[in-house]
C-alpha cells in the first residue's frame, strides 16, 4: 500500500515523457537557394536555374529547382517552388505573380505513389490554390484528410514566393 503513490507518480511521469517526445518535425525542411533578383519593369526575359537536394527516409524533404522568368513591362513573373518529396508523393509548384499579386498556382510535378493519394491530391490541390489566391500568401489552412499534401504544397509555395520576393 505504501508503494501505490510512488508507482502512480512514476507511471504518470513516464506517460507524460512519452507523450511529449517528438522524433522529428515535418514543419519546414525546404532547401532552397534564392535566385537572382528580377524586376517587374524589365523589358527582356531572364531565366535563372539552380538545383540542389536533400532527402532522408521518412522525412519531408525537398530538392530545390528554380526557374524565375520575367516578361515584358506587365510585371508578370513566374517561379518554380521546391520539389518537395513527402510521404505519399512528390510535389512542385509554379507560381505566377503580376505585380505583387499571386495570380496563378499550378502543380508542375504531382506524382502520387498510389491511386488513393492521387485521388486525395486531385481533391485537395484546387482548394489549396483557391486559398492561396484568396490569402495572397503561403499562410493558408491545410485540407482535412490531405495533411501531407498540404504541408508539401505550402513548402513549395513558400519557396517560390521567396524567389519572387513576395512575403
Amino acid at each position: 500500500m505504501r508503494r501505490t503513490p510512488i508507482v502512480l507518480a512514476g507511471t504518470a511521469a513516464g506517460l507524460a515523457a512519452v507523450l511529449g517526445f517528438h522524433t522529428e518535425s515535418l514543419g519546414t525542411n525546404v532547401v532552397a537557394t534564392p535566385s537572382g533578383s528580377s524586376s517587374g519593369a524589365s523589358t527582356g526575359k531572364s531565366t535563372t536555374t539552380t538545383t540542389g537536394s536533400s532527402s532522408s527516409p521518412g522525412r519531408v524533404s525537398s530538392s530545390a529547382s528554380t526557374t524565375t522568368t520575367t516578361t515584358g513591362t506587365t510585371g508578370t513573373r513566374t517561379a518554380l517552388g521546391a520539389d518537395v518529396q513527402y510521404r505519399y508523393g512528390d510535389l512542385e509548384l509554379q507560381v505566377t505573380v503580376t505585380g505583387s499579386r499571386i495570380t496563378n498556382v499550378e502543380p508542375v510535378v504531382d506524382t502520387a505513389y498510389d491511386p488513393r493519394s492521387s485521388q486525395i491530391n486531385s481533391y485537395a490541390e484546387p482548394l489549396l490554390v483557391s486559398e492561396t489566391i484568396e490569402a495572397q500568401s503561403a499562410a493558408i489552412n491545410g485540407v482535412s484528410g490531405a495533411t501531407f499534401t498540404s504541408q508539401a504544397y505550402v513548402q513549395s509555395l513558400q519557396a517560390a514566393l521567396d524567389k519572387l520576393g513576395i512575403k
